[in-house]
């Protein structure tokens, strides 16, 4: 069995997983620690998303909000950084930033921009209940502070799955979701050793040894959602190819 195979080898390299594994065409699913609360790295920017969008769907923000970025409010790693044309985006430009680039300092102008509060609303309404925003990105005093962001493989799946049906906010706005997810600049992790042609919609997350995934893919005989959580791992090295070799043996597993 799937879940028995994934859960040996994990096991086998002594590190900790959670995952969901779900069939589109049969509805089977193969589960393991998927309620377990653990920080949630970067798949945290997915709700912040959604309340994007759910607020422009309001009309309390209009996705061509233009705002400034000054070079304090630039975060290490930031893409924009290196983006010398211009110091002011559009809001759907810091949302595709975010999760296409996986951009911290994009993520926190939203945050301040959107709200924490409103945020965490967003994601008690959505009905996850485990998941919480408690701090900017790449904020150290913060995790020293034992305020850290978390979410379970659970309620990762379950956004997943309900973007693709339409069900967040509406179906035109999953769509649009859902393509700016499809866009991902990031090839490694899940994607390595995937068919170049698939489409794959996803968000990747990373913390010191600890790698995450939400996806689904939309494989050559049938799709797929793969949500696949890593940490105590003895790097981020060994963490990522826990991550490629999984997903391989996922994809394959639904190839035959």
């Amino acid at each position: 069995m799937l879940k028995e195979e994934l859960v040996r080898y994990t096991e086998l390299l002594g590190v900790e997983s959670a995952f969901v594994i779900r069939d589109f065409n049969t509805g089977q699913t193969f589960a393991h620690n998927e309620n377990l609360v653990v920080p949630s790295a970067s798949l945290i920017k997915v709700p912040v998303m959604i309340e994007a969008f759910r607020q422009m769907r309001s009309g309390v923000l209009d996705p061509g909000l233009r705002l400034s970025v000054e070079p304090e409010q630039i975060v290490p790693f930031s893409v924009l950084a290196f983006l010398d044309s211009s110091n002011t985006y559009t809001l759907l430009d810091l949302i595709k930033l975010m999760i296409i680039y996986s951009d911290n300092t994009a993520a926190n102008i939203l945050i301040d921009l959107l709200g924490v509060g409103k945020i965490n609303l967003c994601i008690r309404e959505l009905g996850l209940k485990e998941t919480k925003l408690q701090r900017k990105l790449m904020d150290a005093d913060a995790r020293k502070e034992g305020r850290e962001n978390l979410t379970t493989a659970g309620e990762m799946a379950e956004l997943m799955v309900r973007l693709d049906r339409g069900e967040i906010i509406d179906s035109n706005y999953s769509r649009q979701m859902m393509k700016i997810m499809k866009g991902q600049a990031d090839e490694c992790m899940m994607r390595v050793d995937l068919p170049d042609e698939i489409t794959i919609a996803r968000k990747s997350g990373e913390l010191e040894n600890l790698n995450h995934e939400m996806s689904i893919v939309y494989g050559n005989r049938q799709n797929y959602l793969y949500v696949f959580f890593v940490w105590d791992a003895r790097s981020n090295n060994e963490s990522r190819q826990i991550l490629q070799r999984t997903s391989k043996m996922v994809f394959d597993h639904f190839d035959k």
